[in-house]
């Protein structure tokens, strides 16, 4: 609970900042009337809703797992981050169209040299948020608080390139370059939005993270015992901060209740240690070996019906497939 809290506390100083933020940008924008800015200010229109929609969602996701959600509440932040994704579209497609409206109306831009500071204040305010969440997400494991860091950022360098853009209209008087820029700010906000939906969308669909995937099947290799004879069926997903895990392990078919048991802890303990997240689900399904398995085992068995040959490779595409070992034509 002490975790929770902590990310929650995180992510309230975090919205209550981009409020902030978005106020002192909505009245620079009606100071100097400038496209540019405006445009920023409505980039930092998307950090107020997705400060209100991940602080929110992760006090769903904190939810215990119940009966109509065994593996927690945890996709309640992709969700969430699908919805954000659909309104940054959104913006990135107005300030487009206002900016290109401007080019055939262009208005005069008044004060843009104090707001110009303005905007820098708000962008290094941006940027030390961006840095505090990234760094808070990455302690406590938290994905939501890595990606709004991230999207922080990415404003960041977007009133970078406002700032340099309306430093030119100030020292040229071309006050198109500021509809210019403003196009850019579009095209950029329109490919976060692109990133993140495809991000949420393949969580959703429960794509795997194959690096991760990988790692694993390594680690579980590099401490494999005899008596752990054949592994299939690995399956790793992300529910938000929760991890499920599961797999079959083949173990002696004499090997008594206590004993797989045993098997059981000491491989569920090399996965806790690797995979370091206190929200891990593991579900491991143990099975008794059968004669077809003989040729790949090297335990020293007595009641051996084939002479050993050579040992599985642990990898990947072996440890995540069904049974190659069929009984009875039932694919296990």
């Amino acid at each position: 609970m002490r975790k929770e809290i902590s990310k929650l506390s995180v992510q309230k100083w975090i919205l209550i900042v981009s409020i902030l933020v978005f106020s002192i940008k909505m009245a620079a924008y009606f100071y100097t009337m400038s496209i540019g800015i405006l445009s920023d200010a409505l980039e930092s229109t998307i950090n107020v809703f997705t400060g209100f929609m991940t602080y929110f969602s992760l006090r769903y996701s904190f939810k215990p797992k119940d009966i109509d959600h065994p593996y927690g509440h945890g996709k309640i932040e992709l969700i969430t981050a699908s919805i954000e994704g659909l309104l940054i579209a959104i913006a990135g497609f107005y300030i487009i169209y206002e900016a290109i409206v401007r080019f055939y109306q262009p208005s005069e831009i008044q004060n843009l040299s104090s707001d110009l500071v303005l905007i820098a204040f708000c962008g290094l305010i941006n940027y030390i948020l961006a840095v505090y969440s990234i760094k808070t997400g990455e302690k406590f494991k938290s994905m939501a608080l890595v990606a709004g860091g991230q999207h922080l950022k990415t404003d960041t360098y977007t009133s970078g390139g406002l700032i340099l853009g309306l430093s030119l209209v100030l020292i040229t008087g071309i006050t198109w370059i500021d509809s210019l820029v403003a196009i850019v700010f579009g095209l950029i906000i329109w490919k976060g939005a692109y990133d993140i939906l495809r991000h949420t969308t393949m969580g959703l669909m429960d794509k795997v993270d194959v690096q991760k995937l990988d790692d694993l099947v390594k680690e579980l290799a590099g401490h494999k015992k005899n008596e752990w004879i054949y592994v299939h069926k690995l399956t790793l997903l992300h529910f938000g901060n929760n991890i499920h895990l599961d797999l079959h392990l083949t173990l002696p078919y004499y090997f008594t209740l206590q004993e797989s048991l045993q098997e059981v802890k000491e491989i569920k303990k090399i996965i806790i240690q690797h995979i370091d997240n206190e929200q891990t689900d593991i579900s491991i399904q143990t099975e008794p070996c059968h004669q077809d398995m003989c040729r790949f085992c090297s335990v020293d068995c007595p009641v051996r019906m084939f002479a050993y040959e050579k040992e599985l490779p642990w990898e990947t595409d072996l440890l995540t497939s069904p049974n190659i070992f069929k009984q009875s034509g039932v694919n296990v």
